[in-house]
């Protein structure tokens, strides 16, 4: 059988020679081919910390015995029974029903849309509010001289059992008194519909009784649906005090300048008047905070102590000391249950101030919070525990103590300082928080807070942070994470933990920290290379 053989035949194809325009077209794609990956893989590798940092570690003496507890203030003064003590006897004075705008105290509640809901409710021009220009009133003693004139009881009302309900704004001015308590009623009740609220430039006691914002609709409290729904609200300026014992303030606050809950604050309009007031002082102790926008404000509040009280489910914060408030005690609280972010924050030069013994767990942030350029604060035998961000954060503060505290099972750190130096922990006992045990580090803040007002908040790039006598339990990844920091010491540390002390990406001399680290009379520093500088960062309109 014959085999039919096939014949392939090479067909000549013309070789197509390509340019030097294209050449040089296809060499630059390749270029920025290679740009854009090695771009990217520099800020992934970066990201993931892919190359070692050296950690540069050094060994110096110690002295243990400069290492010395705080100066606690003491407590003694801040009971009901103390506090009773400052009310003056009843003497009459003078009580009336004005137009809110002729007083400097009611400026800051008549802006938005607060006049026009007034005029509605109150088919007047001018809204009026009942004021105690002078004289030393009980609660009973102004709804008698108020109800000579209001025999229907439009302003304040009358209930069962002794209760009343205001459906005005009621004033205190400077010099004069009111004292809410229970010898007068078991509860005042401020009414939401009649925009009630109460504000004092004299002095204004809240003892043995409950206050509460009230729906008449509803006939209930006022409980938080928004942040700009209107509820009543209790605002305490310069010139007088605002004292608050063994009582129950309920269901006060909203998204309004000066009208968060319990606030106290410098009132701008006063100061026109009489640039000398006093700043606003008073005392908040053996009392329970509920549903409150804010359980307690301050706004330029000097000396006022926070004691022995209970914060439990409260909306934005527990207690929010605020704006250049100075000497505050904030000692033996319970801040829990807080729904949007911290228990304790003080913040934006709040300075020399005391936060101690107080148990906060279980908010929707950090326990305690130090914020903002606040400095010269001291946070002592606290335990935070439970909540979902870190025991103890600092952001853009320098210059604070903690001592004897106890972080404990937080979802992210035990302690976390963000641009903060001289930041120094002593004998703390960091356990089992989700993230790490410290973590510090320093950061540009422009363009990462864009509502961020910078030559308000401004921000130094730099931290560092001292441990003494710490005892330290992690199941972490690592003790410790640091990110552009200066340095961390450590003396007396104990830890226990199978994590390495720093995430994989450093190099290290362990053994040199590990026989080191327990003895008190020797600081170990760990260094990172990072040098920062003492410039205050304000961003310019080009960035």
């Amino acid at each position: 059988m014959q085999v039919q053989r096939r014949q392939f035949i090479d067909i000549p194809v013309r070789e197509e020679r390509r340019t030097l325009p294209e050449l040089l077209r296809d060499a630059f794609y390749v270029v920025i081919a290679l740009s854009i990956i090695g771009y990217f893989g520099y800020k992934y590798s970066s990201k993931l910390k892919l190359f070692n940092d050296r950690l540069n570690v050094t060994v110096a003496p110690f002295d243990p015995a400069t290492v010395k507890p705080p100066a606690l203030p003491d407590l003694a003064p801040f009971t009901t029974e103390n506090i009773i003590k400052k009310i003056r006897p009843p003497a009459p004075g003078k009580i009336v029903v004005n137009d809110m705008t002729a007083y400097p105290e009611f400026s800051e509640f008549m802006e938005d849309d607060a006049p026009r809901r007034l005029r509605l409710l109150q088919h007047r021009i001018n809204p009026q509010a009942i004021v105690i220009e002078s004289g030393h009133y009980t609660l009973t003693q102004l709804y008698e001289e108020i109800h000579k004139d209001d025999p229907e009881s439009k302003m304040i009302k009358k209930l069962e059992g002794n209760k009343y309900l205001l459906r005005m704004p009621l004033g205190v001015l400077i010099g004069a008194s009111l004292v809410i308590s229970d010898q007068d009623t078991p509860e005042l009740l401020l009414s939401k519909q009649a925009n009630a609220f109460l504000v004092n430039g004299g002095d204004m006691f809240i003892i043995k009784t409950t206050v509460k914002g009230w729906d008449e609709v509803k006939n209930a409290p006022t409980k938080y649906i928004d942040k700009v729904d209107y509820r009543p609200f209790i605002t305490s300026w310069g010139g007088g005090g605002l004292y608050i014992a063994s009582s129950r303030i309920e269901s006060l606050g909203y998204l309004k300048g000066k009208s968060y809950g319990v606030s106290y604050s410098a009132c701008t309009s006063c100061l026109k008047v009489n640039p000398f007031l006093p700043h606003a002082t008073g005392a908040n102790v053996d009392s329970y905070f509920t549903d409150m926008f804010y359980g307690f404000y301050s706004y330029e509040a000097y000396d006022v102590a926070i004691v022995n009280n209970v914060y439990e489910d409260n909306v934005i914060y527990a207690i929010d000391p605020h704006d250049r408030s100075r000497r505050l005690i904030i000692a033996n609280n319970k801040t829990f249950g807080t729904h949007y972010k911290h228990g304790i924050i003080v913040s934006r030069e709040v300075n020399d101030s005391w936060i101690f013994g107080n148990h906060t767990h279980h908010n929707k942030g950090s326990g305690i919070m130090i914020d903002r350029l606040s400095r010269n604060n001291v946070i002592a035998n606290n335990l935070s525990e439970d909540n979902e961000q870190d025991g103890l954060t600092y952001f853009e503060s320098q210059d604070n103590i903690s001592w004897g505290n106890i972080f404990r099972n937080n979802k992210r750190n035990g302690i976390l300082a963000r641009n903060s130096w001289n930041i120094k922990s002593y004998n703390d006992d960091i356990l089992m928080n989700g993230g790490v045990a410290v973590e510090a580090y320093s950061v540009n803040l422009v363009g990462k807070e864009l509502h961020r007002d910078f030559e308000l908040d401004p921000f130094t790039q730099k931290a560092d942070i001292a441990l003494y006598g710490a005892k330290i339990k992690t199941n972490g990844s690592a003790v410790f994470k640091f990110v552009d920091t200066d340095y961390l010491d450590l003396s007396n540390v104990d830890i226990w933990s199978g994590a390495s002390l720093f995430p994989p990406a450093f190099v290290y001399d362990s053994g040199l920290i590990h026989e080191n680290i327990k003895n008190p009379k020797v600081s170990v520093r760990v260094e990172t290379g990072f040098k920062s500088t003492d410039t205050v960062k304000f961003p310019t309109k080009f960035e």
